[in-house]
């Protein structure tokens, strides 16, 4: 089988975990935590990083430390885009409040600045006296707008960014796959919004197998978030806790491998462009066929993606790469689609942007390691299975 997008691991990666096995410094406490989260902090060019399990507890930690902060107990909305893996909408559940889904831009995956301010000023009353937005339908109060990048593509942060701040609206970044994307402006992807969540599971451009990262630049969010995540505890001699908090904090032998993946992540990052370069060439035979792009900032082309003229032909490819043992895959069915929230009442009813590029999308092999000649092949089925009409 050849993986959609497989882990890479070598010698140094073998010899930072090691460390931490022979010292026996394996848990929450240890040095590889606050080095992983120093060194990330400045990859991305934030003042603060904490670490967590995953990016979906990451995610829920984030709208928790907001909705203490802002001193909210009532129940509460967070916009989040139809088009995502569930674990974005989840995180909201798991936090206590209700996911809002909206609408990918035209002809994009990435959720769009235009529908999301659209849906704020149709179904949601700004009250003055408290200062925040309350739903027409439901009384809940909006508690913040969540965008994903997706792809590895980041969403047009600038307008997102200017409806929130025009509308007085938190901003939360889920960057769960978007390390090493950059904004038009040269900015790391995260600089957006209060904070941003990133995620180190098995399939990203770094990987501790599981794992995930809280950024900020807000002292204030910063200080309150790493209390949350450490049990909320006070005094460690007498395990004494001034709030209920969670266990979420990475442990030390999967720092190490963050360590050590950080060191090989700019070298990791030139090869997926050189592998979406190969892609291009050996499908620009067919004109019919593009790679999905967004002119929103620099990828980290994490997982590369093909846009079909329609479903049925990206079936006809998923089905000739699935006969031959390629892994590929088709995007996330929307949230709006999915069982786990047909109960979940929604302001909007159709999404018709994020159903077209869901239909029309293919990710395709796009690990680091791939072999130039694999992604020949893997070009030439893509296009036996289209025909010979373009």
């Amino acid at each position: 089988m050849i993986s959609l997008h497989e882990p890479e691991f070598d010698a140094s990666d073998e010899s930072f975990v090691l460390e931490t096995l022979r010292t026996a410094w394996v848990s929450t406490a240890g040095p590889f935590v606050d080095r992983f989260e120093k060194e990330f902090a400045d990859f991305v060019g934030m003042r603060h990083a904490i670490s967590v399990c995953n990016g979906t507890l990451g995610l829920q930690l984030a709208i928790e430390v907001l909705r203490r902060l802002r001193g909210v107990s009532e129940q509460f909305d967070v916009i989040v885009p139809t088009l995502t893996f569930i674990a974005t909408a989840n995180a909201v559940v798991h936090a206590g409040g209700y996911p809002v889904f909206v609408d990918a831009a035209a002809d994009s995956m990435n959720m769009s600045p235009h529908a999301t301010r659209a849906l704020v000023e149709r179904h949601y009353s700004y009250r003055k006296d408290r200062q925040a937005w309350f739903s027409r339908a439901t009384g809940r109060r909006l508690l913040a707008v969540m965008p994903a990048h997706l792809m590895g593509w980041t969403c047009d942060m600038d307008a997102m960014r200017s409806n929130c701040e025009g509308l007085d609206l938190p901003l939360l970044e889920d960057a769960a796959e978007a390390l090493g994307c950059y904004a038009p402006d040269g900015n790391h992807v995260g600089h957006h919004g209060i904070a941003s969540v990133f995620s180190f599971n098995g399939n990203k451009v770094l990987t501790t197998g599981g794992g995930g990262m809280v950024v900020t630049d807000n002292d204030a969010f910063a200080k309150r978030a790493r209390h949350l995540s450490t049990t909320a505890k006070t005094d460690g001699l007498r395990f004494a806790h001034d709030e209920v908090g969670y266990n979420f904090r990475l442990v030390n032998v999967l720092s190490a491998l963050g360590c050590s993946q950080m060191k090989q992540l700019p070298a990791r990052l030139t090869r997926k462009q050189a592998i979406v370069a190969l892609y291009r060439d050996g499908l620009g035979v067919r004109p019919d066929i593009r790679l999905y792009s967004e002119g929103t900032g620099r990828s980290n082309n994490w997982l590369v993606n093909a846009v079909f003229p329609d479903e049925h032909r990206r079936e006809a490819a998923l089905s000739a790469l699935l006969e031959k043992d390629i892994q590929a895959r088709p995007l996330w069915t929307p949230n709006h689609l999915q069982r786990a929230y047909a109960s979940y009442d929604q302001p909007c009813s159709e999404f018709p942007n994020a159903t077209d590029i869901w239909a029309r999308c293919l990710s395709l092999p796009s690990s680091p390691q791939l072999a130039d000649g694999t992604i020949a092949e893997i070009c030439s089925t893509i296009c036996a299975s289209q025909g010979t009409g373009a």
